[in-house]
């Protein structure tokens, strides 16, 4: 599968021939790579520049190390990892703030539920509908539905049927997790769920406008509420 390489900065060319391998389907999400020593005699390369190449492709989010008895290198399933790292970059940075993330959601996420109304499966209503069921058992349980809401969100981004706007979904779904504070208020908490449960119930009955204004209506009214609880303002005081 592999040529053999002999140049200075080996590993080099070992991260470049994977990546072709992987980006030419060569190498198909979920593919383990052959052990550290046989790369090693393909490339006509030391384990150390295996090893170094391996590290590489793993930062760049091309692979994953899988432990036990199974375990090794395999291909990744492409995911939001790479962009969310890249996110919380900035976000370390000083150069993110809630307001930058708060925009970036308005302009996408009402386009994907108005896609989503348009292009749900059967199996990604249900799939909608059941997170509705994990959120008010959660609630009823005590629990934090927090995680729950925003597993909705991911999930919805995956019924709209672009693969860009689910990569681009989960990254900021992602950051929001780590940089937003939660909304505890017992009335936010209940406002989020029924905008949740209207917009499932647009996505089924396949209205794409009525889908699209209540996921407009819902960024809004969390970042509203969100501002309103830093200013120290109840949002029914709003």
């Amino acid at each position: 599968m592999f040529p053999s390489v002999g140049a200075p900065r080996v590993y080099q060319h070992i991260v470049a021939h994977i990546e072709r391998a992987i980006y030419d389907g060569r190498l198909a999400s979920g593919d383990k790579l052959p052990p550290e020593r046989e790369l090693g005699r393909r490339f006509g390369a030391s384990r150390v520049a295996v090893r170094e190449a391996l590290k590489a492709l793993e930062h760049r989010g091309l692979l994953e190390v899988r432990q036990g008895s199974c375990g090794g290198h395999f291909v990744r399933a492409v995911d939001a990892s790479v962009v969310s790292r890249d996110f919380s970059a900035l976000l370390r940075l000083g150069r993110l703030t809630g307001t930058h993330l708060g925009e970036a959601r308005l302009i996408m996420e009402p386009e994907v539920a108005r896609l989503a109304a348009e292009r749900a499966s059967d199996l990604d209503i249900k799939d909608l509908r059941a997170a509705l069921d994990d959120r008010f058992a959660a609630t009823v349980q005590g629990r934090d539905p927090r995680a729950l809401d925003l597993e909705f969100h991911r999930r919805l981004a995956a019924a709209a049927g672009n693969p860009v706007h689910a990569v681009a979904v989960h990254a900021l779904i992602d950051l929001e997790s780590e940089m937003m504070g939660t909304l505890d208020d017992a009335a936010d908490r209940d406002a989020i769920a029924r905008a949740h449960v209207a917009i499932v119930a647009a996505v089924e009955a396949r209205d794409s406008a009525q889908a699209r204004a209540i996921m407009e209506h819902h960024i809004v009214d969390v970042q509203r509420r969100r501002a309103g609880h830093l200013a120290g303002i109840r949002p029914e005081e709003g």
